[in-house]
């Protein structure tokens, strides 16, 4: 499985326990639900931007490795680490 995929499962996941979180907390606490999806929204929000903001620089999908400083080719970047060819994602600011 490579990294991007990982990171994707590991995104979906959170999304999913959040839901169950409010959904529990919503049916067991007899809490008001306005506030509590309020709260959850924000923080599922909050840690996908955690776990995702490598994807704002170039890093190759297979093993998430700077490929930024790459040689660039006609099919893409080839990544140093794992040998993959990966399109650039993002872009490298100074």
């Amino acid at each position: 499985m490579t990294w991007f995929h990982r990171l994707r499962l590991r995104v979906l996941a959170i999304v999913l326990a959040g839901g169950l979180a409010v959904f529990a907390m919503i049916s067991w606490l007899a809490l008001p639900a306005l506030p509590v999806i309020g709260v959850a929204v924000i923080t599922v929000a909050a840690v996908v931007n955690t776990v995702t903001h490598r994807l704002a620089s170039p890093v190759c999908w297979q093993c998430g490795e700077d490929i930024g400083e790459a040689p660039k080719g006609v099919h893409g970047a080839m990544c140093r680490g794992c040998g993959a060819v990966n399109q650039q994602v993002g872009t490298k600011r100074a």
